[in-house]
């Protein structure tokens, strides 16, 4: 599809003109999910015993890890399944959110608004898409949670408030799904080695988003033109924040699916987002969300060291899914950076608990037995408390953690938080998976 173009003094004419000729495209060309899809078709069968559900490395960091080389046939191919489904779950739960946006921001248009068409397309394209995940992931059997706990509370009441504030809703559009296209994308380019059925479905959703991140892009750059300094500021600094939530909702799994399958807890954290390998992947998958940022002006001089803080920074590619062509990483899930990076925090806390403090050798003390108790609680929970996948959220290991640092401000004050929370990080990293 030709990328239109996009300048900050695009008038109000070329805006029309570029929502009516998308328009009159979704109305020419849209997918019924029930209608064109056989779901039923013996070749679109799901096999929970089918090799082709196995990760690939080039699109899931777990998969570039030994560990997960390591595991049985049948192992890998649950866990693709599982991850697959809940790609979809989280995937349907995000586009639950743009509807809500969307109908209140339509609902905002004046009369004779062309945009009100082009909305009203949309949305009936995002259903359609939520019916046809939805039955993609009842038919793998997989009871997935989607989006960790905290997005699905919080997602629906950012969403709401975006129909208020366009240029924020329509910034998370990007955010969303432009990661989203990345990783079916390279799920297209190998597509003889995942199931039928869920290329037939990503490749809907592949040509149907395509308009639907054109729109984004027209009408931010309609949008933010006309916006003062201080609002565009504003947007740049919430952009990079945004896609960073969204790619991790997107590409990381919850940790129910690491619960289930007993995954250690280094390989994890080295998977996500620790390693060469899975921090590139992270950088490329936000290569087009950067190309689109800095083409709108959000991404000025001064923000960029936050894109890089996140680790969403990276190359600008010259066109939109321009794939990177440098020298591939070695594969790796080495974290011990990270690991002695936090030790050498906590140690730093504690000289200064020693230069600043006459009760250094006192603040230090009660941090350790701080650090100690939730070191105790969690081995003694993952031994008797028998935890499995998809439980609620874990309220007794949290109000420990929360337990812990208060009693330690009246003991050895923010110095003393600052380093018992540094060496619960610490323990943290060695500590077994519950």
């Amino acid at each position: 599809m030709t990328t239109l173009s996009r300048t900050d003094d695009t008038s109000e004419a070329e805006y029309s003109d570029k929502v009516t000729a998308l328009t009159e495209a979704m109305t020419r060309l849209a997918f019924d999910p029930y209608r064109d899809i056989d779901w039923d078709a013996t070749e679109n069968v799901l096999n929970e015993d089918d090799p082709r559900w196995q990760l690939d490395p080039d699109a899931a960091p777990l998969a570039a890890t030994q560990w997960y080389g390591e595991q049985s046939l049948q192992r890998r191919i649950d866990m693709g399944r599982w991850m697959t489904a809940n790609m979809l779950k989280v995937t349907l739960q995000f586009e639950m959110m743009l509807v809500r946006g969307v109908v209140h921001y339509a609902g905002s248009l004046p009369n004779g608004a062309e945009v009100f068409r082009y909305l009203l397309n949309e949305l009936s394209d995002e259903c359609h898409h939520i019916q046809m995940f939805q039955e993609f992931v009842n038919r793998t059997r997989e009871d997935v949670p989607g989006m960790r706990r905290a997005s699905r509370i919080i997602g629906p009441i950012i969403a709401f408030i975006g129909g208020y504030a366009n240029i924020f809703l329509f910034i998370g559009v990007l955010c969303g799904e432009q990661p989203l296209h990345f990783q079916q994308t390279l799920q297209h380019r190998g597509a003889t080695q995942v199931p039928p059925l869920l290329n037939r479905i990503t490749s809907i959703h592949l040509a149907e988003e395509a308009r639907h991140i054109t729109f984004a892009d027209i009408h931010l750059a309609q949008q933010i033109g006309s916006a003062g300094r201080l609002r565009r500021a504003l947007y740049a600094l919430t952009f990079p924040f945004f896609l960073r939530w969204l790619i991790g909702e997107m590409l990381t799994p919850p940790r129910a699916f690491v619960r289930q399958f007993g995954i250690p807890r280094q390989v994890f954290k080295a998977a996500y987002w620790r390693s060469a390998h899975s921090r590139r992947l992270l950088a490329e998958s936000a290569a087009d969300v950067r190309r689109a940022a800095a083409d709108l002006g959000l991404r000025p001089v001064w923000s960029r060291w936050i894109w890089r803080l996140l680790g969403i920074d990276g190359r600008l590619p010259r066109y939109r899914g321009e794939p990177d062509r440098s020298p591939a990483t070695t594969l790796t899930t080495d974290c011990r950076g990270t690991v002695w990076g936090r030790c050498a925090a906590a140690i730093l806390m504690a000289g200064v608990a020693l230069l600043a403090t006459p009760d250094g050798l006192r603040i230090i003390a009660v941090a350790a037995a701080g650090a100690g108790v939730w070191a105790t609680y969690h081995m003694l929970r993952a031994r008797y408390g028998r935890v499995v996948g998809n439980q609620p959220f874990e309220w007794s290991r949290f109000l420990v953690w929360v337990v812990v640092c208060v009693a330690m401000i009246p003991a050895g004050g923010l110095i003393g938080l600052a380093l018992v929370v540094f060496m619960i990080l610490a323990l943290a990293e060695w500590m077994p998976t519950p």
